[in-house]
């Protein structure tokens, strides 16, 4: 089995209503299985304008008091405070092919643009990949 250290950089689209937040934690174990990483970093970035990513407990009570905030926030600037509070990306450590967050935690990608369609995630790997 040959092993060796790297990056690569891959993407997927979620579709969104333009006010969700949803769990990524599915293509983030499809994206590691597909590239083989089984040690390091993989980092999860929205190009989205009012879209962000956090780690969070994925956690209907949760996400709704995270949505009570965020409408407390004039909707003129509500994008920018939100990227700038929670940032635009996350990155979980890998092991053993399986990211290392926590029994609860989640990526979750959370938009508050308003505009229905897809959201590009793109997603940066490093480390060491299995290369079978």
């Amino acid at each position: 089995m040959s092993k060796s250290l790297d990056i690569h950089i891959d993407h997927f689209t979620v579709p969104s209503s333009g006010y969700t937040a949803v769990s990524l934690q599915e293509q983030v174990d499809e994206i590691i299985r597909k590239h083989g990483l089984l040690r390091g970093i993989i980092t999860l970035y929205s190009t989205e304008q009012g879209c962000f990513i956090v780690l969070t407990e994925y956690e209907p009570g949760l996400m709704q008091d995270l949505e009570q905030l965020l409408e407390k926030i004039e909707p003129r600037i509500r994008c920018y405070v939100a990227e700038a509070l929670y940032g635009k990306d996350t990155s979980l450590p890998v092991d053993n092919g399986e990211t290392r967050q926590g029994i609860f935690k989640h990526p979750v990608l959370v938009d508050i643009s308003g505009v229905e369609g897809e959201k590009k995630v793109v997603v940066v790997l490093e480390g060491v990949f299995d290369r079978n």
